[in-house]
């Protein structure tokens, strides 16, 4: 039988999809498995029950405690709450001002080949991508941006909805600079554009309230901007109905609301690291995830974080808390806190920020033990400065921007530069909480899946992500045939033997599919297996009703361009026109879905469009060679 020229491309296009799926490493290591566990034998589910959180003394640690917003607070914490309004905390996030956002620029990105643009247009602000490698800009995107991340002391990072999905800009704002430069990450020849979705994990540390809507992965309802009283201090409705039905009880204690000054240092601390510790991997503990963490809490109840066992790595992290808990300072001490140097409701001024800081050092320390002379202590700025030699400010290229080093100790000049985006990933890892409360099947799962997710910190790939990736699949194969039953563990077998055993990774999707709680992370990774399966062995119907979900539930280039081989399969050419169009519109770079658009408008006979495309492809590739990425399944 004669094949058409259309089927052929489809059959092209398809191996070249695979590619696409978002969350299968461009590198993937080759399957070792020798240690994989025998599975012609069945193997007995067992009844592990979830380890239960630590109790604590404050009421208001319950799951169903609900939030009332940091406005409830105010009536009777006027002071701290205009203080702390104050800070940056507080302003974390905002709405979109185009009065008080920066000026408009140009700016080239000679190492995509873009050229990118922040500008006024009739009272929104948008921002611009254009291609610059030719005659003329071929525009790429143009979104208009709704959300402000950070308080603009550091830099303001910006937000666009995109068909009711938060996404990031490419384009931050640095107040350093001051300009306009790349968001943190996207400085190399192949970032992600408009693609990189912002999800309630990732606001949870940047606004005070925020929900996904109808089970989405990044459309989002934000119902508070900055963060609230209520992310240290812990959901207040009990404490607000206390206050205002009973009589004065403020000179007794109240067990209605968190004081972090009345934790232990531990649980005072993990009211800080729920979101300023930056492991080098971290996953939540089965059954539960960091959004059910409540202050007073033990944090590793909810989420495992994970280090390099490396003692040398140790020394490297670029963390703030993990810097603070490798510091002397803060080992030899049972008291050192956060809170020790950093008031929560207020940021110190400028001026009075050294000698606040100073003071917090003298209150263990004295001045006359130091080794350096009193003469050059005087020449820091300002004078006498502890911090100035002992917590110096480093550089990162990263973030664009200096930051204190929070290892307390003595730094050689030649050392103070560090950007996370460099730091060498180990193949060993381990806890930084003690996790021997939890069943040792729960910590192996943990540990399985945090080398997966070291995994995704390397830059192409590195070279111990075959080691990782086969470490992760070996320590979760072996947990289930140990009797754990775990969806989230299920969705990640699916994601890790893909490509080498299909079948069995098809099994684990729809296996991970039936558990009501899982994650939705998972359930994507689930859904496109399955779909992915499905248009592969020629069922469409099947694929697409996968499609038709995750189409609502995320924006990926991905799911288009496999919804258009599935509408093709159907015969469906003006329905999958769309569907290509769509996943160019999310990924620019998407050679083949722009290679069949091209054959798809031929055609139709649609010249105006055909002739805008086959330049477009022209200058891709171009583009896509010069970076040396002429053999990417993806693009190619």
């Amino acid at each position: 039988m004669r094949v058409s020229g259309r089927t052929q491309f489809v059959v092209v296009i398809a191996a070249g999809l695979l590619g696409t799926w978002a969350w299968i490493s461009m590198r993937r290591p080759p399957l070792d498995d020798r240690g994989d566990p025998d599975h012609s034998k069945p193997v007995a589910a067992r009844e592990i029950p979830l380890t239960e959180p630590a109790t604590s003394r404050f009421l208001n640690t319950a799951a169903d405690v609900e939030f009332v917003g940091s406005d409830a607070c105010r009536e009777c914490h006027q002071e701290e709450w205009e203080s702390y309004s104050r800070s940056g905390m507080a302003r974390s996030t905002r709405e979109i001002d185009v009065d008080r956002e920066p000026p408009d620029e140009i700016l080239r990105h000679e190492a995509s080949g873009r050229r990118f643009q922040s500008l006024r247009h009739d009272g929104t602000l948008r921002h611009r991508e254009e291609l610059i490698n030719g005659d003329r800009p071929l525009l790429l995107a143009e979104h208009k941006m709704r959300y402000v991340i950070g308080s603009g002391t550091h830099f303001t990072m910006y937000l666009n909805e995109i068909d009711g999905f938060l996404v990031e800009s490419p384009l931050t704002w640095y107040a350093s600079k001051p300009g306009w430069d790349m968001s943190p990450g996207y400085d190399q020849p192949q970032h992600l554009g408009f693609q990189r979705e912002i999800t309630v994990d990732c606001l949870f540390c940047h606004a005070g309230q925020a929900e996904a809507i109808d089970g989405s992965y990044h459309r989002i309802r934000i119902d508070e901007m900055g963060i609230g009283c209520e992310r240290c201090h812990g959901p207040g409705a009990l404490h607000v109905a206390r206050q205002t039905s009973g009589p004065d009880t403020e000179s007794e204690f109240d067990p209605t609301i968190v004081n972090p000054a009345r934790l232990s240092r531990e649980r005072a601390d993990a009211v800080c690291h729920q979101c300023h510790l930056q492991p080098q991997a971290y996953v939540a503990a089965r059954g539960r995830s960091l959004a059910d963490y409540r202050p007073g809490l033990k944090l590793e109840d909810f989420q495992h974080y994970y280090r390099s066992a490396d003692p040398q790595l140790k020394m490297k992290v670029v963390g703030h808390t993990e810097q603070m808990l490798l510091s002397r300072c803060y080992r030899e001490s049972e008291t050192m806190t956060c809170m020790t140097c950093h008031n929560p409701h207020a940021t110190a001024a400028p001026a009075k920020r050294a000698a606040s800081h100073r003071r917090a050092c003298l209150e263990c320390h004295d001045t006359d033990r130091c080794s350096s002379p009193a003469n050059q202590r005087r020449q820091t700025k300002p004078p006498d400065d502890c911090v100035a030699c002992h917590m110096p400010t480093v550089s990162t290229n990263t973030l664009h921007v200096a930051v204190t080093h929070h290892r307390i100790g003595i730094h050689r000049k030649d050392s103070q530069t560090t950007d996370s985006d460099n730091r060498p990933p180990s193949p060993d890892l381990e806890p930084i909480h003690d996790l021997s409360r939890f069943h040792p099947l729960d910590r192996q799962r943990s540990l399985g899946l945090a080398y997966l997710k070291s995994t995704f910190r390397m830059d192409g790939g590195g070279g111990n992500s075959g080691l990782l990736w086969n470490r992760s699949r070996e320590l979760l194969l072996k947990s289930r045939s140990q009797g754990l039953r775990d969806p989230e563990v299920d969705a990640t077998l699916a994601q890790l033997l893909f490509f080498n055993k299909p079948t069995e990774a098809v099994d684990y999707a729809r296996t991970a599919l039936k558990a009501p709680e899982l994650s939705i992370e998972s359930r994507l990774n689930a859904l496109f297996a399955l779909a992915s399966h499905h248009q592969q062995q020629q069922r469409p119907r099947e694929a697409l009703r996968h499609l038709d979900e995750l189409t609502k539930l995320r924006r990926s280039a991905a799911d288009w361009e496999l919804r258009a081989l599935c509408l093709l399969q159907q015969r469906d050419t003006s329905q999958a026109l769309r569907a290509l169009e769509t996943a160019v519109a999310i990924d620019p770079e998407l050679l083949p879905a722009r290679k069949l658009l091209i054959q798809l408008y031929r055609e139709q006979g649609n010249r105006d469009k055909l002739a805008n495309q086959e330049e477009l492809v022209e200058r891709l590739t171009r583009l896509l060679r010069a970076r040396g990425q002429g053999n990417d399944r993806r693009r190619d």
